[in-house]
């Protein structure tokens, strides 16, 4: 417990900085067709195959032009979408620099496809060396890599442990270049993986490799990244296809005539049925998704990126139910001062609505936390209160878009004391709480929605010290005060199980340091006596954290991304009557709102009852 105290008061050194709002502004592609959001559809940038190029302009002008059942988007576009982006290409006004095609460092397999590494050197070079830091980066390549070592290998060009080493050569390739990104700003770089338990023993040896060297390697590299595990969607959707919408062991969408020419040319003139883009999985055979099956990929990245903010909201969530606590016992204890017996006992609940606001983008979190306390307090000789409590508190606050929803469930207990010197007065309340947590994180994904369930614990300790001064002029009081409320909220890690796309969460720390300057009037009618405070609140703590999440579906790094960040300075008002039920008990109504908190709306009310005795 002392150590604990220790901590909150050493974060009172910590000023104030800005925090990595994970708010994107830009989405930047780099790779092959996977990512490719229409670079050959402008036509000053051929593919460099005739038959291709020659059949493309008709392709176009019905929906193809991508790799996927055209006019339906890939899942590069999707995904930017989610979050409001523009995903055009860059040769189109946009900043996906991917072409179809592409090999990590070397030539592709169209004539004038742009190499991944280059593609990257090309983005920095257009701005200057600076990768912006508020963009939302996706990196996918080396599938043109493994079907290029994967075929020398079959023809006994090159034996199988060459192979393996050319896979890795190439994947060491990739992390050279996305290493110099990380170094020019960017931060948040989703990286799928090749589904290595598909194909032929030679393709899931490659591809198992290629993945082992470049997520690894740039885990090695120091470079926090987003895995993406598309083996993992490709097995669930194999499991289960009829759930996902898709006719089991169905063949590409796209018929083989325009398949032998190329993936851009399919359109829905193409189509093996008219339902196929939505019925099928793959376009073509095994590479390229449908549109259907571009969205689920697509739906499951997007839970990698908004989860870790989701699950911040555990430990930024119970600073707001605390500080609803602390005004719960300060309100009894003017009550109980004013007592006519030495003791008194006081029971009050309170209720609250809570918003949690995120990003553009990012599901929120609402909630209504619901609270009963139980107090004891007695009159020490010299104008001193002394007092205990007993808190128990529930919340169950819902993800928003359909994620799902967690419940918070705290039993806290509280020592406080209040003195008065004339009209000069303090309180001290410091409490501990533990708390249990029980998650359910839902995914939506494709036409499915992916369950996630989990279990934790936390914990809740503060320290809150108020003082002010009362001026009196006749049945008014009032007068300025000040205050600070250090807190830590800890939540355990914990590992989600239920479905493909279930994540293990690192514990996390949030600490808190809020100061409070205002001023506060009562007056006293006798049996009535309503008061009422204003106060600026301030909070000195950074909250600039981060949350880690990792895979549990693949051996891969962990990956850091930015807790949801609340305002660091609001106004808090708070309005209430206490008025007389009999000689020796008192009611009391109070509701507290706060206002202008940068993504946290909150408003509460509370009833209590306190006796003298």
């Amino acid at each position: 417990m002392r150590a604990r105290i220790a901590v909150l008061a050493m974060s009172l050194a910590v000023l104030s900085a800005p925090a990595w709002s994970q708010q994107f502004n830009q989405f930047v592609g780099f790779g092959d067709s996977t990512v490719d959001s229409g670079w050959y559809r402008n036509p000053a940038f051929p593919t460099g195959n005739a038959a291709v190029d020659a059949a493309l302009p008709a392709a176009v002008a019905n929906g193809g032009g991508l790799s996927t059942t055209g006019p339906g988007p890939v899942s590069s576009q999707v995904l930017g979408g989610d979050f409001g982006l523009n995903t055009d290409p860059a040769n189109q006004s946009g900043s996906n620099y991917a072409t179809g095609g592409a090999r990590n460092n070397q030539a592709g397999t169209n004539p004038n496809s742009v190499a991944t590494v280059t593609q990257i050197q090309n983005y920095l070079a257009a701005n200057s060396g600076v990768a912006n830091a508020n963009a939302l980066y996706l990196i996918g390549s080396g599938g043109n890599d493994v079907s290029l070592y994967v075929g020398q290998v079959n023809s006994a060009a090159i034996t199988l442990a060459q192979g393996i080493q050319d896979v890795t050569q190439s994947a060491n390739d990739l992390v050279g270049a996305i290493v110099s990104l990380r170094a020019a700003g960017a931060r948040t770089i989703v990286i799928p993986n090749q589904p290595q338990s598909f194909g032929t023993a030679t393709e899931q040896t490659l591809r198992a490799s290629y993945n082992n060297a470049l997520w690894w390697g740039l885990y090695a590299a120091g470079v926090n990244f987003i895995p993406s595990d598309i083996n993992a969607v490709v097995q669930a959707v194999a499991a289960n296809p009829t759930s996902f919408g898709f006719i089991p062991a169905a063949g590409p969408a796209c018929n083989a005539g325009t398949l032998a020419v190329s993936i851009l040319l399919c359109t829905p003139q193409t189509l093996v049925a008219p339902d196929a883009a939505q019925t099928h999985f793959f376009a073509d055979a095994g590479t390229h998704f449908s549109t259907a099956g571009q969205k689920v990929v697509a739906d499951y990245e997007y839970s990698l990126l908004v989860a870790p903010s989701m699950m911040s909201m555990l430990a930024e969530a119970p600073l707001k139910t605390r500080a609803a606590l602390i005004d719960v016992i300060r309100n009894q204890i003017p009550v109980s001062q004013a007592g006519q017996g030495k003791f008194s006992t006081w029971l009050s609940g309170d209720v609250s609505s809570l918003h949690l606001e995120n990003a553009p983008g990012f599901p929120d979190d609402p909630g209504t936390p619901v609270a009963l306390s139980a107090g004891f307090a007695y009159k020490l000789p010299a104008d001193w209160l002394a007092g205990v409590a007993l808190t128990t508190g529930l919340q169950k606050a819902s993800f928003g878009l359909g994620f799902g929803s967690f419940t918070q469930k705290e039993f806290a207990a509280s020592i406080y004391a209040a003195h008065t010197l004339g009209p000069v007065w303090f309180d001290v309340v410091a409490t501990y709480g533990t708390i249990d947590y029980d998650i359910a994180r839902s995914v939506p994904v494709g036409i499915t929605v992916q369950n996630n369930a989990a279990s934790t614990r936390g914990s809740n300790i503060s320290l809150a010290g108020e003082a002010g001064y009362n001026f009196r002029s006749g049945a008014f009081t009032h007068g300025p005060v000040a205050g600070l409320t250090v807190a830590q909220v800890h939540v355990d890690g914990f590992v989600e199980a239920g479905s493909f796309t279930s994540l293990g969460f690192d514990s996390q720390t949030r600490n808190s340091a809020v100061s409070e300057f205002g001023y506060q009037v009562s007056y006293d009618a006798g049996r009535w006596q309503p008061f009422g405070k204003v106060a600026w609140d301030h909070e000195l703590v950074s909250a600039d954290r981060q949350v880690t999440a990792f895979l549990t579906t693949a051996s891969a790094p962990g990956f850091s991304l930015p807790a949801v960040v609340p305002g660091q300075g609001w106004v808090t008002a708070t309005a209430g009557v206490k008025f007389a039920l009999a000689a020796n008990v008192t009611g009391l109504l109070a509701v507290t709102d706060i206002i202008a908190e940068q993504n946290v709306r909150l408003f509460g009310g509370q009833f209590g009852v306190n006796v003298s005795f």
